[in-house]
């Protein structure tokens, strides 16, 4: 696995003035993340396109490891996932809370998400992500858990503030514009507009998958002005590229629409 790494670069001078993740996290103990996605794939074969829909809701337990300037790990619990699938004619729908449905061989693959504990680990306000990716459906990783703390003391924190970053593993690279659009009623508003080359590998059904991806997103994230902590987001993400299993290399395009609602717990009193 190639080593990934991380290039931070600002736009302000005043971004010297960077917020301490330490400092953000000490009095928490644990959030929880509502996240929905909606996705369209077309994969275009020649007079035969394959329409791919999904709609998935999962419910994510985060709690803070460790933490320190720049950086902090996760645990990262998926307590139920819901949604529904439809592809080549017909509709599946799953459901983690359904126990009788766990049991079909159809949903089986829902028992490897739910309730287990995965570490994730962000640096520079960006987790750091794996090239390989077992299930990219359903991978916490692929939510960027650094965004759930903006990155700056309240007290520099205003309307036109903007900032760049990039990310880079293996081949894949993220480039990101953020621009504070509105600070009001201890509320921040950021937009976020990235510009995403994505070169994955991953295992479906048994066989490896190549996907070479090129596009764009646009988000809108809501911050709390005291605690620099995520309220929600709103996402919308357009891909278009290939997908290669070794014998066929097959145009597609993806059009995702997403949400996010963070829920804080504050530490108990020792």
């Amino acid at each position: 696995m190639a080593r990934l790494f991380k290039r931070i670069s600002f736009v302000l001078l005043v971004l010297l003035q960077y917020n301490c993740i330490a400092q953000n996290t000490k009095p928490i103990n644990a959030f929880m993340v509502t996240h929905t996605i909606n996705n369209n794939t077309t994969f275009h074969i020649p007079n035969q396109p394959l329409f791919f829909q999904s709609n998935k809701t999962t419910n994510t337990q985060f709690s803070i490891l460790h933490s320190a300037d720049e950086y902090f790990q996760l645990s990262a619990t998926i307590l139920s996932v819901k949604g529904k699938l439809f592809a080549f004619g017909q509709e599946q729908i799953f459901n983690s809370d359904d126990t009788a449905g766990l049991n079909s061989t159809e949903l089986a693959w829902l028992k490897e998400v739910v309730n287990k504990p995965k570490t994730v680990e962000v640096k520079q306000f960006h987790a750091v992500q794996s090239p390989n990716k077992s299930n990219p459906f359903f991978d916490i990783e692929l939510e960027d858990a650094g965004k759930y703390f903006l990155p700056f003391a309240s007290s520099i924190v205003k309307t036109g503030l903007s900032w760049s970053d990039s990310t880079f593993s293996d081949s894949s690279k993220f480039i990101h514009q953020y621009l504070i659009l509105k600070v009001q009623d201890n509320r921040v508003t950021v937009s976020v507009l990235s510009d995403l080359i994505i070169r994955t590998s991953f295992t479906q059904s048994g066989q490896m998958i190549q996907q070479n991806l090129k596009g764009i997103a646009r988000a809108e994230r809501i911050y709390d002005l005291n605690t620099a902590k995520m309220l929600s987001e709103s996402v919308s993400t357009k891909l278009s590229g290939s997908s290669n299993n070794g014998t066929d290399i097959i145009p597609l395009t993806i059009e995702l629409k997403a949400t996010s609602v963070v829920s804080w717990k504050q530490k108990r009193p020792e």
